[in-house]
């Protein structure tokens, strides 16, 4: 399981949505190198409990990790279609949820009625013929965790397209081609509301044009990788489960944060902005999220786009402003909107809320947080990475960070460069990591 682990938790999963949805209803999954698994003792393990005409080398192997989540629309399903396909389907239950009451069995049907119901326990096995039709039990309301499994499908068959494609990511556009040179923030403002510390909330319409929107929404589409948390931490915390992040200096090269940066200049009044956290963030009808701020003690920002096509004012999944720190009273909600943009000082306590319960699909947010230098935003975009990334005190980081910008001379470039080279040796290092564990797993 430890392969799996590494796998699901480095931020490779994907949100299958619209037209794509997988037929079981199970939305987000994650592919993984078959390759790699058919090496491994867990493989050695499983081929021995298959009736022997199935252990040969020739067949179709499909992978993926999923997860299982409260409010899934599961579906009843067999993974072999029709006369053409046979074969046999393999699950892995990798994590347990919180009890028996937290339901997610697995029920298999025979003549249109439940024949067997599994209950699932971490680790557990399941091995069943491809054609036998079975739906998940989705866990429920009060699990906040999801179930993680691994789905492997044998395939008697050898000329099977793989059922989902490894999942490719394009680096972030450079050029929308509908994005005006030059902006009037002024002429988009729909209305302007403060704190009662005076920190303003601007929220702005028609900012960004439909096209543009469009290819960003593709973007966020096709080319997302969301990194998957659904761990409670302590303290204040937007408890959205689901991010996707982008690389900063990818996203400075293109025309939409020149758009940004032009938008904050112009209703702050300041210049030197420069974007540390670029993401999009996707919630669900049945996720839980919390009140939080994005900064502490900064004079900083976040511009938010809403992102979710379609909204009608009905289908809720604003965004909520609190006046005080005591969260009492509410400044204002603003509905969430295809295209409106809610920008908010970083100090402003807020939470995302989710879409009407009767609602499948998700709510897209595209967020771009920005600091008063550059200097400021790559030390801040370091400071998160390092921490999660090399297992360090927060402290710690912030000394080597600190260390490292006086020794290059507290100039930027030269930090953003060394920033650079560590997301890459990073990236280079996860996939190791990956494909060792991936060939290690089940011993």
């Amino acid at each position: 399981s430890s392969g799996i682990n590494a796998e699901y938790g480095g931020g490779n999963w994907r949100y299958y949505d619209h037209d794509d949805t997988p037929p079981d209803g199970i939305s987000w999954q994650s592919p993984l190198n078959t390759s790699l698994i058919t090496q491994s003792p867990l493989w050695s393990k499983i081929l021995l409990l298959l009736p022997a005409k199935d252990t040969g080398t020739s067949q179709h192997i499909d992978a993926k990790a999923r997860v299982l989540r409260r409010g899934d629309h599961t579906k009843i399903h067999s993974t072999c279609q029709g006369d053409a396909e046979d074969g046999h389907s393999i699950l892995l239950f990798l994590t347990n949820l919180e009890g028996s009451n937290s339901y997610g069995e697995m029920l298999f049907f025979a003549k249109g009625d439940v024949h067997t119901t599994i209950q699932p326990a971490q680790f557990s096995l399941l091995i069943w013929p491809c054609r036998t039709p079975y739906q998940f039990q989705y866990p429920a309301i009060t699990s906040g965790f999801g179930q993680v499994l691994v789905q492997i499908t044998l395939y008697d068959k050898v000329d099977l397209e793989p059922r989902y494609l490894p999942h490719s990511v394009a680096p972030f556009p450079t050029f929308f081609s509908d994005i005006p040179f030059t902006v009037r923030a002024e002429d988009h403002l729909t209305a302007t509301h403060q704190t009662a510390l005076s920190r303003p909330i601007y929220v702005l319409d028609d900012l960004i044009p439909q096209g543009v929107l469009s290819e960003l929404l593709s973007h966020v589409y096709s080319s997302s990788q969301y990194y998957y948390d659904d761990s409670e931490d302590e303290g204040e915390t937007d408890n959205v489960h689901w991010i996707s992040g982008y690389h900063t200096h990818q996203f400075v090269q293109s025309n939409l944060w020149t758009l940004v940066r032009d938008t904050v200049t112009q209703m702050t009044g300041h210049e030197g902005w420069y974007p540390y956290d670029i993401s999009c963030n996707l919630n669900r009808a049945w996720d839980h999220t919390r009140i939080h701020k994005d900064c502490f003690g900064k004079d900083e920002y976040t511009f938010l786009i809403f992102l979710t096509p379609d909204y009608q004012p009905g289908d809720l999944g604003g965004t909520v402003f609190y006046q005080h720190e005591d969260v009492s009273e509410i400044v204002t909600l603003v509905q969430n909107r295809f295209g409106r943009v809610a920008l908010f000082h970083c100090e402003i306590k807020h939470a995302a809320r989710p879409p009407h319960s009767s609602l499948s699909l998700a709510r897209y947010t595209f967020v771009v947080k920005v600091a008063r230098s550059k200097l400021s935003a790559v030390q801040r975009e370091m400071l998160t990475v390092v921490a999660h990334t090399q297992d360090t005190e927060e402290s710690e980081a912030e000394q080597w960070i600190a260390d490292e910008s006086e020794r290059l001379g507290n100039d930027p470039d030269k930090l953003e460069a060394l920033f650079i080279s560590l997301i890459e040796t990073a990236d280079q290092m996860r996939h190791s990591d990956l494909e060792n564990s991936l060939l290690n797993a089940g011993k």
